[in-house]
């Protein structure tokens, strides 16, 4: 208990005193026993009511003092428990012990809090929220990212550069979800909850990224086509060759129908090479990983298209650190920087100041970094370069991007376009195993 027993008898002992010095000085006064000596008792009960008063003024501006602090959030006040009063020594130690718990609990709360705010900035999903006033509460890094925004103080910050966003932030219900592409053409699927807290409403957003999912997915779909129709147009054209070349050896046969039947079987076997190609994309085997040096076998491949380079194309290798050693199967990855290089020396023809770059650097991931300055790929195009089948060279098959993608989501990697423009053409490899780094 704050105020003691003994607390309690001191200002009844008071109160009585008033009463019986009051009451004795009044009634002198009135009697005109003692007119003087009443005078005097009825002054000395004035100053002792003014005495308690003070004393219990003492406890509630303590108490209040307290309150305040409290209330102003500010845990550092200490009162004096060292004075000649007792009551007040116990009320400033109780007061002191109560400071001391509120200043545990919100050190505990700020703690929890931390802990929440790091949890949350290691999700690889994306986590918004915002007040009533459309003012942001948290933001973490992953929605950021994703987005490809600086941090932001204001909803409106976003909607400036999602203008479908905002729509979705005014009418969307909380059950649904909704498809975004960000500015880095990255596929995202948003969802968004409303809590109350304090009596003021907070909205969620949640961001997910699901390029992968949908790239998987179509790839899987196009895998599926593939390998039916390479399995009717092989099973179709195989007779057409053994056919042909029975007939064309039969005696007797005339000349122009041997040429004939000779053009037949060519183009069918052409036509089966050219299917055969895609049939590797849908069977491809799984890569025998062993562990081998990346640098070396980038500079190699470096060696081996020097010749093709000639004078016109400047191959430049830059490793961070300088040998960088990963598992994986070497032939599968040299065939997919061998057909990155080769794209990249299609897009410099012409040019007598030709580039590429390769950069390897490694912090949290290994970073592979395929950089030209050649023509770029059209914007309208970007978006299809990893479909299977697409192509813009007249005597291209559609299968290198593809390939090289799904080689590279073999080995538990990500391959994408980051930029291209005129003179500058980005494609980066994400290695998320940490490599092995020789010392």
């Amino acid at each position: 208990m704050v105020f003691s027993k003994h607390l309690y008898m001191v200002i009844l002992s008071y109160i009585l005193l008033i009463i019986a010095v009051a009451g004795a000085g009044i009634a002198l006064v009135i009697t005109h026993t003692a007119l003087i000596l009443g005078s005097l008792l009825f002054i000395f009960s004035l100053f002792l009511i003014e005495t308690l008063v003070k004393r219990l003024n003492k406890f509630n501006t303590k108490i209040r003092i307290f309150l305040d602090a409290v209330e102003d959030k500010e845990n550092m006040i200490l009162f004096n428990e060292q004075s000649a009063d007792k009551e007040m020594n116990a009320l400033s130690h109780s007061l002191n012990r109560i400071n001391e718990l509120l200043a545990t609990t919100k050190s505990q709360s700020r703690i929890q809090e931390n802990f929440y705010y790091s949890l949350l900035e290691e999700v690889p999903n994306g986590v918004l929220a915002w007040s009533s006033e459309k003012r942001v509460i948290f933001v973490n890094g992953a929605a950021l990212r994703l987005l490809g925004v600086k941090p932001i103080i204001f909803l409106r910050q976003l909607e400036e550069q999602y203008p479908a966003l905002k729509d979705f932030i005014a009418h969307g219900n909380v059950e649904d979800s909704f498809l975004l592409q960000s500015n880095s053409k990255k596929q995202l699927s948003l969802s968004m909850n409303r809590m109350k807290l304090n009596s003021e409403t907070i909205t969620l957003l949640a961001i997910k990224d699901i390029s992968n999912e949908l790239s998987e997915k179509e790839s899987e779909s196009w895998s599926k086509l593939t390998r039916v129709l390479t399995h009717e147009i092989m099973n179709t054209i195989a007779p057409i060759v053994s056919l042909s070349q029975t007939l064309s050896l039969r005696p007797g046969t005339d000349e122009k129908v041997i040429r004939g039947l000779g053009v037949i079987r060519e183009q069918s076997e052409r036509l089966m090479e050219f299917t055969e190609s895609y049939r590797r994309l849908s069977y491809m085997p799984e890569p025998k990983k062993k562990r081998f040096s990346l640098t070396d076998s980038l500079h190699n491949l470096g060696l081996l298209l020097q010749s093709d380079f000639e004078n016109h194309i400047h191959f430049i290798l830059r490793s961070t650190p300088s040998d960088i050693y990963i598992e994986g199967d070497e032939k599968q990855l040299s065939q997919v920087f061998l057909n990155l290089l080769k794209n990249s020396m299609q897009s410099l023809e012409g040019k007598t100041d030709g580039q590429i770059e390769v950069t390897l650097e490694v912090t949290d991931k290994l970073y592979i970094k395929l950089l030209d300055n050649g023509r770029g790929i059209p914007m309208e195009l970007q978006e299809k370069i990893f479909v299977p089948f697409f192509t813009t060279k007249t005597e291209g098959t559609g299968i290198g991007l593809s390939l090289c993608w799904q080689i590279i989501k073999r080995h538990g990697g990500n391959l994408y376009l980051q930029e291209s423009g005129q003179g500058r053409t980005l494609f980066v490899i994400e290695w998320p195993i940490v490599p092995f780094i020789p010392k």
